[in-house]
């Protein structure tokens, strides 16, 4: 029984002495293992610079076309009355509103249909889409750095463009005879008169902001550490390129929408014009 206990106690204090012992080994392994390289962090960002541009785009304007022909045959005077016919035509409320101050302006009386002296008809108002009209790039006086890129791409611009046409008569009502005729016209690009003006940015990108992430991803990982010990890592410098952004319009119409709103202004652009024709003594 003794020689039992003897044989277990020596069991016993043989597996202690063990691991004792694998806890020294392991300790001291621990203790001879190098301590990795650190981590690298994302280097910091150089400061974008952006630079914001206006160009211009002009085209020819043309005066407006106006016929007008008043015969003798009667006098047109001061305080005469005078009534508006625009059957054949579609003017708006606005619009005859319009002509009638023209007429007023011009010392005659407006009344409704009935007895008046003179009958102004209108005969013709008209607006239609016509071929688009050319618009070029002007040089300014001291071109920017992408100029000559911008004058290589964009060297013109096609807009819509409507002809608007306008002719009147002037009726003397008792006699039926023609007084004063008239015709006048202006396309839309040479009644407004705005250039057209674009704007753009020409900024700075970094074109390799992915590569650099990787490189730091791949020189983190547990066994890049231990590879670059002392060892000196570059990481790769921010690479930046000018970019140039989308032409945005800032003045003058252009599209279809845009030129189909001067319609009212240019209607009574050339009703005025023609009816200032009208010589009243």
């Amino acid at each position: 029984m003794r020689t039992i206990l003897t044989f277990f106690m020596g069991r016993l204090i043989f597996m202690r002495l063990l691991v004792v012992l694998l806890f020294t080994l392991i300790s001291a392994g621990c203790a001879l293992r190098p301590e990795p390289a650190p981590l690298l962090v994302m280097p910091e960002k150089p400061l974008l610079q952006s630079q914001r541009y206006q160009i211009k785009y002009e085209t020819d304007h043309a005066a407006p076309k106006v016929k007008s022909v008043q015969l003798p045959a009667h006098t047109v005077s001061k305080n005469q009355t005078v009534t508006i016919v625009a059957d054949k035509t579609s003017v708006t409320d606005t619009l005859y509103s319009q002509i009638s101050e023209s007429l007023v302006a011009k010392q005659l009386k407006v009344v409704d249909e009935g007895q008046a002296d003179y009958t102004l008809s209108i005969h013709q108002l008209d607006l239609e889409l016509v071929a688009d009209t050319e618009y070029t790039l002007v040089k300014p006086q001291k071109p920017f750095p992408l100029f000559d890129d911008i004058a290589v791409q964009f060297p013109t611009k096609q807009c819509a463009t409507m002809l608007g046409q306008v002719s009147m008569r002037l009726t003397h009502k008792k006699t039926g005879d023609v007084v004063w005729f008239a015709k006048s016209s202006i396309d839309s690009a040479s009644f407004h008169r705005e250039p057209l003006i674009y704007s753009f940015e020409q900024q700075q990108m970094i074109k390799n902001e992915l590569e650099v992430a990787s490189f730091i991803h791949e020189q983190n990982t547990e066994q890049a550490r231990l590879e670059r010990i002392n060892k000196n890592i570059e990481i790769p410098a921010y690479q930046t390129i000018s970019r140039m952004t989308a032409l945005t319009k800032e003045q003058g119409p252009c599209n279809r929408t845009e030129i189909s709103a001067l319609t009212p202004m240019m209607q009574y652009y050339l009703t005025s014009i023609l009816i200032d024709k009208i010589k009243v003594q």
